[in-house]
């Protein structure tokens, strides 16, 4: 599949493979922890069958010796103070690869917020950015999508605003939805992503922690095939060929090739296993990297992105004149 495009952008891109794994034994351990007082066996299975889970979770998690079998009561080597509902919000949040946000200054941050955020990368600096501020930014980015007519007035980041109707009516259209709110809008495109429910907070820690599972299996999975870097040079290539940063020619800009791939279904990981592979490639000559080291206009998003490390210098684009 070859994507060709009248200027630099893709909408944003929803990256399903952006959840951290989660093991089985951390569950099983994160419920018997929240309860003070031990907990049942029978009611430590029946809790855990929401995610699948059965004795033999049980029996590693006891094995690893963070759980101790007291008869028929399980407890914690290490007991939490947090509720079971706390806990899995906390699950939830390290799979998105934002634990800190479960403790930090904001200890109730938004869990779909920083959700939305790491399924489309969206570049903010805020470790639990508000529902608003998050909307806003993928809101911009639909709109720089549109075109170069559009570029000048949204390169930067907006600040947090209401929807008017207008504004709604392309969010919902994102989501996918006729009508609606945009919390509904905000659920459809986590539930779309993650495979389940995303209603409420009970639901989306729920969906996120077994989308986590999924992917810590598919992990142990793949490590057993040997990657093929010459292969993955040869898809990049044949993705950039394709593929324009205006005003720049022969080169394109790290981060955007990574989204049209993503788009075109090719299994490319997070964005730094992305760069990392990259950086593997260029330094077995497999791929050309050039730095953003002339003057000219580039989408800050874009360049923040697209910033690979390549011993103590940086890069941000892929050659692509001579492919």
């Amino acid at each position: 599949m070859t994507i060709k495009r009248d200027d630099a952008r893709l909408p944003p891109q929803a990256n399903p493979k952006c959840l951290k794994p989660i093991s089985p034994v951390e569950i099983v351990v994160a419920h018997v922890g929240s309860r003070r007082d031990g907990c049942p066996k029978a009611e430590a299975l029946d809790a855990l069958a929401e995610f699948s889970l059965a004795e033999p979770a049980l029996e590693a998690a006891i094995a690893s010796r963070a759980i101790i079998e007291d008869g028929s009561v399980l407890r914690a080597a290490q007991s939490a103070s947090a509720s079971w509902a706390d806990a899995r919000r906390a699950l939830a949040l390290k799979a998105l690869g934002a634990a800190e946000a479960a403790n930090g200054v904001r200890p109730r941050a938004d869990l779909g917020a920083v959700a939305l955020r790491t399924l489309y990368g969206l570049d903010m600096r805020a470790v639990s950015p508000s529902r608003g501020e998050v909307r806003c930014e993928l809101l911009r980015l639909i709109l720089l999508a549109l075109g170069d007519r559009f570029t000048i007035h949204l390169l930067r980041p907006q600040r947090s605003f209401s929807f008017d109707p207008m504004s709604r009516r392309i969010y919902l259209a994102f989501a996918g939805l006729d009508s609606g709110t945009v919390l509904e809008a905000d659920a459809a495109l986590l539930s779309s992503a993650f495979k389940g429910p995303a209603g409420t907070l009970a639901d989306l820690s729920a969906t996120l922690i077994r989308a986590a599972l999924k992917a810590e299996e598919k992990g142990a999975a793949e490590t057993k095939e040997a990657f093929r870097l010459d292969g993955f040079a040869d898809s990049v290539r044949k993705l950039a060929l394709h593929l324009e940063t205006r005003p720049y020619i022969g080169r394109v800009a790290i981060a955007q090739v990574y989204d049209a791939g993503l788009a075109a279904g090719l299994a490319l990981g997070t964005l730094d296993e992305f760069k990392q592979h990259l950086a593997e490639a260029a330094r077995e000559g497999l791929l050309d990297l050039e730095r953003y080291d002339i003057a000219g206009p580039l989408d800050p998003n874009l360049k923040e992105r697209s910033r690979l490390r390549l011993g103590r210098d940086e890069r941000h684009f892929i050659v692509n004149q001579w492919m």
